[in-house]
């Protein structure tokens, strides 16, 4: 008797999906293995040059309450 497939199953194996494997390691997107290769710039070892300038500062508050998600 052959062995029944869910439709997810079949799905995948139609077009050849690999899934992430979930073993509790966080995943990098695919900025964060560019900065890691190439530095934040495109210049490797170099510092991020980017700084939040006073005017941002002001405008970002201190205390952000998200609020209900509902």
């Amino acid at each position: 008797m052959p062995e029944t497939k869910s439709s997810r199953q079949i799905y995948d194996e139609s077009i050849k999906i690999r899934r992430q494997v979930d073993d509790g390691r966080p995943r990098q997107s695919e900025d964060d293995i560019q900065r890691e290769q190439l530095g934040p710039r495109g210049v490797p070892g170099e510092p991020d040059p980017a700084k939040m300038v006073p005017q941002r500062r002001k405008k970002t508050p201190s205390n952000f309450d998200p609020g209900h998600t509902a």
